[in-house]
This record gives C-alpha cells, structure tokens and sequence, in this order.
C-alpha cells in the first residue's frame, strides 16, 4: 500500500490524473484511520487497463461506464433482465472498443507495409553502390 505521490510515480500518472480517476470512481482506494488514501497493486492493474483502453480511443466515460457494469454484472442482488440490459450496454461499448482496434490493426499493417517497401528500396540502392533505383 502507496500513498498518492508513490502511486503516481509507479502509474506513470500525474497526481492530479490519479485524483480526476478516483472522482470518477474509477480508482478506489483504500483508506487509513486518519483518512489517508492508500493505492494497492490491483489499483495499479486497473490503472494499465484504463491505459490499455484509452490507447483505444475509449472516452474515459465509456471505461467508467464499462467498470460501473462489469461491477453491476456481478452483483447477486441483480435480476435477469437487469443482467440483460448490463450485457447489452456492454456489448455496445465493446463493439466500439473492438472497431477502434480493428481500425489500429489496419493503419499498422499499411504503416509496416510502406516502411518495409522504403527499406526495401534503400537496401537494394546500397547494394547498388548507393545508386538510386
């Protein structure tokens, strides 16, 4: 257990980011007696998620939301068709996850492709003696 200018350093987030996050609810640390909050190695874990998602293009709002249902999914309190209504909110911020990744995935296919072609180029001109091909 960290306090925040620790948890900050290891997370890689401001400790202005790390206290916009908890307001949102999506950091919940613990706290001591004297009301010290105190960030846990499952605090840093979803912190890499949160990045993972961002990476993504997911809104901050989208993950807190994602967060809110997966707690909610797992509730025992919960009925079936609240459960359905979960799933399907879900499934439609996942869709829009899964999209931006597919996305990604093309924009680095055709990045890698271009730089193997110039590589291609510049390797076949050094082998000619630097002569342009």
């Amino acid at each position: 257990m960290v306090k925040v200018g620790e948890f900050s350093r290891k997370s890689g987030l401001s400790v202005d980011t790390v206290r916009y996050y908890e307001k949102l609810g999506l950091l919940k640390p613990d706290r001591s007696r004297s009301r010290v909050k105190n960030y846990s190695e499952a605090d840093l874990e979803q912190v890499k998620i949160i990045i993972a998602l961002k990476k993504f293009n997911l809104s901050l709002q989208d993950i807190q939301k994602m967060f809110e249902l997966d707690r909610r999914y797992d509730d025992k309190n919960i009925t079936e068709a609240e459960k359905l209504d979960v799933i399907t909110e879900l499934k439609f911020i996942l869709d829009k996850a899964y999209k931006e990744v597919m996305f990604t995935e093309k924009q680095i296919v055709e990045t890698k492709q271009k730089l193997e072609n110039s590589l291609n180029k510049i390797n076949k001109s050094l082998e000619n003696g630097g002569k342009l091909i």
